[in-house]
Parts: structure tokens; C-alpha cells; sequence
């Protein structure tokens, strides 16, 4: 996948911001931050993830490799 990038417009930004005081400036950083999404945590998800009890409808390992075999042997017999 690619991506236009539209150039005139981020050397117009970089123009903008750069005029702006110092000041300005860390206020805008701030702004930024305030608004961007907040970086997961994959440390604190997977505690979480942890914590939760399991789950009773989830089927064994062993169910699982048996639909999985069952799922192979009926695409070979197709073939």
C-alpha cells in the first residue's frame, strides 16, 4: 500500500510552525500530544489478558488439532 504524500502541504506546516516563538512552539508539542492516541501498553494488556477468567466455551488444543485435520483431510478429498 502506498501513500500520497502532499508535500506543499507539510512544507507549509513546517513553514507555519517553524515562524511560531519557542513558546509557541512547546505549546503546540503539548496540543499534539494531548490529541494524539496514547501508545498501547502491551505489557499492561497481557496482565489484564491474565487476569480475565478463562473462557468456557473455548475448545482444547487437542479439539482444535482434531477440526484443523478434519478441515485438511476434506480439502484433499476435494482435490
Amino acid at each position: 500500500m502506498t501513500t500520497s504524500v502532499n508535500t506543499q502541504l507539510v512544507d507549509s506546516l513546517a513553514q507555519i510552525i517553524l515562524a511560531l516563538s519557542l513558546e509557541e512552539q512547546a505549546l503546540l508539542v503539548e496540543r499534539v500530544q494531548q490529541l494524539r492516541p496514547a501508545e498501547p501498553d502491551l505489557h499492561q494488556f497481557f496482565e489484564g489478558l491474565g487476569a480475565l477468567a478463562p473462557d468456557p466455551e473455548q475448545p482444547s488444543l487437542n479439539d482444535i488439532s482434531q477440526e484443523v485435520k478434519a478441515a485438511r483431510r476434506q480439502l484433499w478429498a476435494e482435490k
